[in-house]
């Protein structure tokens, strides 16, 4: 699995990241049952659009970096 998982928050920022090859997984529902391990709290996250997507490195770097070098120009969400 090459590439990385992503973590986006409601306003599309980026707020985490993980080599692909780390999960067991190839899909998005796996991938938030790795970011939020407590079944509740991934329903609210769902339920409130947070969302997981599995990149390549240039995505990565055009999408992912500046959020968590916090350079982008998303709002934080409350």
């Amino acid at each position: 699995m090459a590439g990385f998982w992503i973590r986006i928050n409601p306003n599309g920022c980026v707020i985490g990241s993980v080599y692909a090859s780390v999960l067991e997984t190839d899909d998005a529902r796996g991938a938030h049952e790795e970011f939020t391990p407590a079944p509740a709290d991934r329903d609210r996250e769902s339920a409130e659009g947070y969302r997981h997507e599995r990149v390549h490195r240039l995505e990565w770097q055009r999408r992912a970096k500046p959020c968590l070098l916090r350079q982008c120009n998303h709002q934080e969400s409350s």
